[in-house]
């Protein structure tokens, strides 16, 4: 099909500046199933340009022309995609941001401009819009809800519409308008600073803004939210004593603070509030899973009884003076070494402790009691055996049991898992990388017992962070050239006539997203925003979970080696590595002074620690922030940067000593 020309009179608003003259060639460039694309090319006319007009003040060209802003030179035609509803379809975007979401990191793409809001209607193509050219570009525009502006003139290449299909194909056009929410966060999390690289929740504000929901946020008296220049964030403030040695009625106080408060759902994002949130959606009747189900998965001794591994020992002490026992005395005899222990309701991985023997586990056990959360006498401490294989990380989405979308990153080795580890070295993570380096056999093997697994602790719907091992796998993590950087490698000695025999042993289910960097991660690489679906099943709305968990169609073959994934990414941990460290105000600049060539592979960095203040290690663990990166070259690219770039963090934070 020949390019349309059409040529418009626009007006921007609160401009008193005379109307500009806007030239625009278009044409149909795809139809599919779920959306459609217009190749339009926009440029500003010089003022003595004649012409017929037509007026297209008020109309989305001119939201778009806004969009384009001063990158527009006068008579220089400026390259869009502008997306289109799919043939026969009308509706709403199933979020407001969802172009910026699924295209923003496309590297054909500068810019996304949105022209319409989770609650503005997108009608139906006009029909036979493909073969007539009375039905001009200002009738199609009411049907798109924004438009890319490209960095090249693309649009002949087929690498772009490949691109735009694997990102948009889903749908993301809902046939009804999505009813306004109102949810309650219980904890509000910390300060979002970006000039101190400091996020906090801003991901998961935004991600409500974008859906349509208003927040109600729970959280002690005093927190920042409370202040009323902060009211754009949310739509109310409720005081709540959040003291996590007062956990034992935090259900009957959350219920007596919102029962009037009109609420949709209510949900949580902190580990330390999981459970008695969802005891508290029971009390006021909204959407949750059973709390019994979470308590079952949050307490890992009591997940460990539900979930049995024949693999796997485990005893439950709820004292240090229950080691001499006599009552004890033949289960920790029969204990075989190496051992975990742990609190059984902890949180990253503080007091965890790997020990070879009776008189270092003794040793960590004293240790887990003392530094045990809230309160030495609320949880138990878990003896457990020691998987040794590689760990992964699964981000799994189920509704009604079924699972739509599931991310397995690689873990790498932490200190601990050193042969000769003491109970000095702490289980700190350092970095993960998705897609995984396991064979597809074990990939499957690893979705199929971590199914099983979460429907068995009564779990239905919703947003799980898996932690796992992979027993008997066929990789192992080595360093095959000799310079340091391990990686998933194939075990020199491995028949493959064995296959069968990897299985996956869990670690620990938790029903929520991860940390806000795993968060990130997950939707730069696949498209997918847990933050948002963990809203979404707290109001029970399947039609928006189900679409939105649906990840990026990118082939195997393609950077990032299947799964949907986009590229290779991985989520850098920079531990707090030594006492006393001091944390310089410019971190990130430093490193990228240091590291040119890493910096435009940086999608985030965020600090956890706060800059300017001395940090040391919390209970052996404890980071500095992380990083994300991501590669379209190679894992190894990917593998290379996160070395240098961990290697930087140390010697200059070390450098604060001097």
């Amino acid at each position: 099909m020949d390019l349309i020309s059409e040529t418009f009179l626009l007006t921007l608003p609160e401009s008193r500046l005379p109307p500009l003259k806007i030239g625009c060639r278009w044409r149909w460039d795809i139809h599919g199933e779920n959306f459609g694309a217009l190749h339009l090319g926009v440029r500003l006319l010089p003022a003595g340009y004649d012409g017929a007009f037509e007026d297209a003040t008020g109309t989305a060209l001119g939201t778009l022309v806004q969009g384009l802003g001063m990158d527009m030179d006068m008579d220089v035609e400026m390259a869009t995609a502008v997306i289109m509803v799919p043939r026969d379809r009308d509706g709403y975007v199933c979020r407001s941001d969802m172009l910026h979401l699924r295209t923003g990191q496309s590297q054909f793409v500068e810019r996304v401009i949105p022209f319409a809001a989770w609650d503005q209607y997108l009608g139906a193509l006009p029909s036979h819009t493909d073969t007539d050219a009375t039905k001009g570009l200002l009738a199609l525009l009411p049907c798109s809800p924004g438009a890319l502006l490209l960095k090249e003139p693309h649009w002949h290449d087929q690498t772009l519409q490949d691109d735009l299909k694997a990102r948009l194909s889903f749908d993301w056009l809902l046939p009804t308008k999505p009813a306004a929410r109102r949810v309650a966060v219980v904890s509000g999390r910390p300060f979002p600073d970006r000039k101190r690289h400091m996020y906090g929740a801003q991901g998961f504000f935004a991600a409500a803004h974008a859906l349509g929901i208003s927040l109600v946020v729970v959280d002690s008296p005093g927190h920042w939210l409370e202040d009323s220049a902060y009211q754009s964030l949310r739509s109310e403030f409720v005081s709540v004593d959040m003291d996590e040695n007062r956990l034992a009625d935090l259900p009957q106080r959350l219920f007596a603070a919102l029962k009037e408060k009109r609420l949709d759902g209510i949900v949580t994002f902190w580990d330390g509030y999981v459970i008695e949130t969802a005891q508290a959606a029971e009390l006021l009747g909204l959407p949750t899973e059973s709390s019994r189900a979470l308590r079952q998965a949050h307490f890992k001794h009591e997940m460990r009884e539900l979930v049995k591994d024949p693999d796997i020992q485990a005893v439950t002490i709820d004292s240090v003076e229950r080691l001499d026992d006599p009552c004890m005395a033949d289960k920790l005899f029969s204990l075989r070494y190496p051992l975990v222990v742990k609190p059984c309701r902890g949180r990253t991985s503080e007091s965890v402790k790997k020990v070879t023997c009776e008189r270092s586990m003794r040793e960590a056990v004293r240790m887990a009691f003392r530094d045990a959360l809230p309160s030495p006498a609320s949880s138990p401490i878990l003896l457990e055996t020691y998987i040794d294989g590689p760990e992964f990380d699964a981000n799994s989405m189920l509704w009604e049991g079924e699972i739509h979308f599931l991310e397995v990153t690689d873990g790498f080795p932490c200190a601990a898992d050193a042969t000769d580890a003491t109970v000095a070295d702490p289980f700190s993570e350092t970095v993960q990388i998705s897609n995984t380096r396991l064979p597809p056999h074990e990939v499957q093997a690893l979705r199929s017992s971590l199914h099983r697994s979460i429907l068995k602790l009564g779990f239905r719907s919703g947003v799980f962070h898996v932690e796992a091992r992979m027993r008997n796998s066929s990789m192992e993590y080595r360093d095959t050239h000799g310079c340091g950087i391990v990686d998933l490698e194939l075990k020199p000695d491995y028949a493959f006539d064995r296959c069968g025999e990897a299985h996956a042993s869990l670690v620990e289910i938790n029903v929520r997203p991860p940390g806000t960097g795993g968060t990130w991660a997950t939707l730069f690489a696949y498209g997918v925003d847990q933050g948002a679906l963990h809203f979404l099943r707290a109001l029970d709305d399947r039609e928006r979970f189900v679409a939105m968990s649906q990840p990026y169609s990118f082939p195997s073959g393609s950077p990032g080696d299947g799964g949907g994934t986009q590229y290779w990414g991985a989520q850098c941990l920079l531990p707090i590595h030594r006492d006393a460290i001091r944390v310089p105000d410019d971190l990130w600049e430093r490193v990228y002074q240091a590291l040119p060539d890493v910096e435009p592979y940086v999608t985030r960095a965020e600090m956890y620690a706060e800059t300017g203040t001395v940090v040391s290690p919390n209970r052996s663990v404890g980071w500095i922030g992380n990083v994300l990166l991501y590669s379209r070259t190679s894992r190894r690219h990917l593998l290379d940067m996160y070395y240098r770039l961990a290697e930087t963090c140390i010697k200059i934070l070390d450098e604060e000593l001097q």
